[in-house]
């Protein structure tokens, strides 16, 4: 279980790293604050494209998965029905599920690589939070 938790939160972690880096190319236009966190699917795709070297194929398979996610977190953010917990909680989910379909798309190299950039945008988030996160002893035994 602490393995799945690491997985959950690295996960977490990219999303939130990949958004953090997608909004610095992003026009300052945005709606509002409350949607500072979306990420369009198809940059994020241009982006993993460009670090994962993705085939046509492998972009073509995950859009849809980028695409269903940003959709789900979306609803989740505009339900203001879920306690904060249970919200991001709910946010973990997403994200982990949507990495697990990302990650049989890739070869075992791209996914050695996305394991690598989702423990290196963990690391980045510790370091703004300024505290680090529960260490899993099998993390590192996670392909």
């Amino acid at each position: 279980m602490p393995r799945h938790f690491h997985l959950v939160l690295l996960s977490l972690g990219l999303a939130l790293a990949g958004t953090a880096w997608a909004q610095q190319d992003t026009p300052t236009t945005a709606p509002t604050a409350k949607h500072m966190h979306a990420v369009d699917p198809q940059q994020q795709l241009e982006r993993l494209t460009k670090q994962l070297q993705l085939t046509s194929d492998q972009q073509a398979k995950i859009l849809p998965i980028l695409q269903q996610r940003d959709q789900q977190l979306q609803a989740l953010r505009g339900d203001s029905s879920l306690r904060p917990a249970d919200r991001r909680a709910k946010a973990m989910s997403i994200v982990q599920d949507s990495t697990q379909q990302m990650d049989a798309v890739l070869n075992d190299q791209q996914r050695a690589k996305a394991k690598a950039m989702r423990e290196k945008a963990m690391e980045r988030m510790e370091e703004r939070r300024g505290q680090p996160m529960p260490a899993s002893p099998s993390s590192s035994a996670h392909p």
